[in-house]
């Protein structure tokens, strides 16, 4: 059997890796693309999810510059991959706790089996004076909408059975959407306004439904949250920073004809 096509490859989470390692590494995407035989504007492309960029020799070659080898897949170091690409997933989790209000018990990774319906619940939160259940989707990005919708409606549908493991008394069940705060998440949630309508709740106006949420009318919440307090030091994630080339000192900018080299690898 041949090699698989690129269109048969999972595309975002190829880019996703691509992005990180040479995050980890602290490269840019034209040194990746030098170091690999290929314009910078193909690693771009690349990170972006579109495999029809290269053919699926270059991403091999690409990858084996990452120390990465492309067998469907993408190995790294054993299970460091993974560990390094959840890195924004769980700090997503770890300010969505700080913003949702102490008068919520909430469990977290709740997972569920319910007549072939199986997966885990990022944040299930119960607030008992109202009796309402929220099930809350943390998403670093937005992808594949409609698949991701999906999935959170099964979990909606078996979410007040799931919580009678915790006894709670549920009256109402409300899914919640909790994205990381970018230009491209909003711009795709843009793009696809029809299907993220019914999250009708959404900024403020959510943060405010949180604190009293016995208020009905509501279907849905959507907010953004940044990953990191842009006050403090934290600006810097696992595969979101940018990586910019160091500048010319003054003195060697001037010159004219001047070139800036840099072997990492040496």
């Amino acid at each position: 059997m041949g090699p698989a096509h690129p269109e048969a490859m999972d595309g975002y989470r190829i880019g996703r890796v691509v992005r990180a390692l040479r995050h980890a590494r602290n490269w840019t995407q034209r040194e990746l693309g030098s170091r690999s035989g290929c314009h910078g504007s193909v690693i771009s492309r690349l990170e972006r999810g579109n495999l029809r960029a290269c053919s699926l020799v270059r991403i091999a070659r690409i990858l084996d510059q990452l120390d990465a080898r492309l067998v469907l897949s993408v190995q790294w170091r054993g299970g460091e991959l993974d560990r390094l690409l959840d890195a924004d997933h769980a700090r997503l989790g770890e300010r969505w706790a700080r913003i949702r209000p102490a008068r919520w018990t909430s469990r977290a990774e709740v997972t569920y089996n319910h007549y072939g319906d199986r997966g885990s619940i990022d944040d299930l939160s119960f607030d008992s004076v109202s009796g309402t259940l929220l099930v809350t989707e943390l998403k670093t990005g937005v992808y594949d909408a409609q698949r991701a919708l999906a999935k959170l409606d099964e979990k909606a549908r078996v979410a007040s059975g799931v919580a009678r493991r915790f006894g709670w008394v549920v009256r109402r069940v409300i899914p919640a959407l909790v994205l990381a705060e970018s230009r491209t998440n909003r711009r795709r949630i843009g793009e696809h306004r029809a299907l993220f309508a019914r999250f009708d709740c959404r900024g403020r106006a959510a943060r405010a439904w949180l604190r009293e949420p016995s208020r009905a009318g509501i279907n849905g919440l959507l907010l953004f949250v940044p990953l990191s307090d842009v006050r403090g030091m934290h600006g810097r994630r696992a595969g979101r920073q940018r990586v910019r080339p160091p500048r010319l000192p003054a003195s060697v900018a001037r010159v004219p004809g001047a070139a800036l080299t840099a072997d990492r690898g040496a």
